[in-house]
């Protein structure tokens, strides 16, 4: 696990399996702002806010297909 430099995390998590760096952590925080910058939903400074759990799982699914395993021009 790569985690801050938080104590809680040093007690919870097993001192053999546990790294406070975040070094590693690079492709999981590209695919984070990703996210973030292709669904206005998911913006903090945004009005738009899923409201339903269903929109919710459809929106990650479209953005799975095309954005992560697919192309974006598929969809136009």
């Amino acid at each position: 696990y790569y985690t801050d430099h938080y104590p809680t995390y040093q007690e919870l998590l097993p001192y053999d399996k546990h790294v406070a760096s975040k070094a590693h952590t690079v492709k999981i925080e590209r695919n984070n702002g990703r996210q973030r910058h292709w669904l206005g939903r998911f913006r903090r400074r945004s009005i738009m806010v899923t409201k339903s759990l269903k929109m919710l799982e459809y929106t990650m699914a479209l953005f799975a297909r095309y954005r992560i395993n697919g192309s974006i021009d598929e969809l136009i």
